[in-house]
């Protein structure tokens, strides 16, 4: 049982009465008696979510490899910072200086919509810079740069990267990870993961280390007062041509599903629409190339089956924020969810 204080309480049984003078307690010191509430910065998706991730959420994201999971994740921690909160990124897929690049071609771009540096320009210019140059010279020399390094220093320690590893970044070291942030920094951080079938343990089968680290996270998620945002990958039968990735698509089991607040699926739009939206009118395909569709199929506070679109800039590793429910009819319709 988590107090309105935001501690995990020991004792199992809560008499009614207690609880009500606790949150009175709370209300009148002027603190928040209910959930924290982290915007995504994404205003259409923050509707859908009454608000954003909530605190004690497990939020799960998934859809095919290489449609913006990761891009879409980050972009959500990136958001959360630049709110003035802080954020904890577990990277298992991605060494944190593939992320730097990113996030310095983000910011750019979230300062300037117009022609700045791309992830490959910045790339190229960490990976050829004259010996002796600091950061801020070379990323000066890029459009957009010198204003996205300003950006990131002011950040400071609010944005924490961990390089995770699959052998031996455990639950318990995230645990651990969370807690350190939250002394560190005094607030407790947005969590995201990348992705929930790498983190390790003990149980066998895929199955059961999958239940048992969707259980540890929502658990996480509980007792810390996080949001907890873990990406999930695939089945190989959901990577098929034409296919709608769905939850039940999801690697592993029902549990994933069954523990999850919110389950997210990120697809491309072309993928996605009826086909009568692209028989008829050829010139759709490439538009709808240029949009992904974010699928709520479960959302515990607030509304499911919502069919949000976003345009790609996956140039400057990032999605527009701006968007709308989708108009067009999707196939599969049918939501699948445990």
């Amino acid at each position: 049982m988590v107090t309105p204080a935001g501690h995990r309480d020991s004792r199992p049984l809560r008499p009614l009465d207690v609880l009500l003078s606790e949150t009175d307690e709370v209300l009148r010191r002027g603190a928040p008696a209910g959930a924290k509430v982290w915007s995504t910065g994404f205003a259409a998706l923050d509707t859908a979510l009454t608000g954003g991730f909530r605190s004690g959420e497990l939020v799960l994201l998934g859809g095919p490899a290489g449609h913006g999971k990761t891009t879409i994740g980050l972009q959500f921690a990136r958001n959360v910072v630049a709110a003035g909160a802080s954020a904890l990124v577990f990277s298992y897929e991605h060494e944190s200086h593939t992320l730097l690049e990113r996030l310095i071609s983000m910011e750019a771009a979230e300062g300037d919509p117009g022609e700045v540096a791309g992830v490959l320009d910045v790339r190229h210019a960490l990976e050829t810079a004259d010996q002796g140059n600091s950061l801020e010279t070379v990323l000066s020399g890029l459009t957009g740069g010198a204003r996205a390094h300003a950006a990131l220093v002011g950040y400071g320690d609010r944005l924490q990267l961990h390089e995770s590893s699959g052998a031996t970044t455990t639950l318990d070291h995230v645990r651990e990870a969370v807690q350190r942030v939250t002394d560190d920094t005094g607030e407790a951080p947005f969590v995201l993961l990348d992705y929930i079938q790498k983190v390790p343990d003990e149980r066998g089968g895929e199955d059961e280390r999958i239940t048992a680290v969707a259980e540890g996270l929502k658990d996480l998620a509980l007792s810390a007062r996080v949001p907890v945002v873990a990406i999930s990958a695939a089945d190989k039968e959901a990577l098929a041509s034409g296919h709608r990735m769905r939850t039940h698509d999801l690697r592993g089991t029902s549990a994933l599903a069954f523990e999850a607040d919110v389950v997210m699926i990120v697809n491309d739009k072309v993928d996605v629409v009826s086909r009568e939206h692209l028989v008829y009118n050829l010139g759709n395909i490439q538009r709808f190339r240029g949009w992904s569709v974010v699928s709520l199929e479960k959302n515990r506070h607030g509304k499911a089956h919502v069919e949000l679109e976003f345009a790609k800039d996956f140039e400057h590793g990032r999605f527009h924020t701006e968007g709308q429910e989708v108009t067009e009819r999707l196939i599969d319709d049918r939501v699948f969810v445990t």
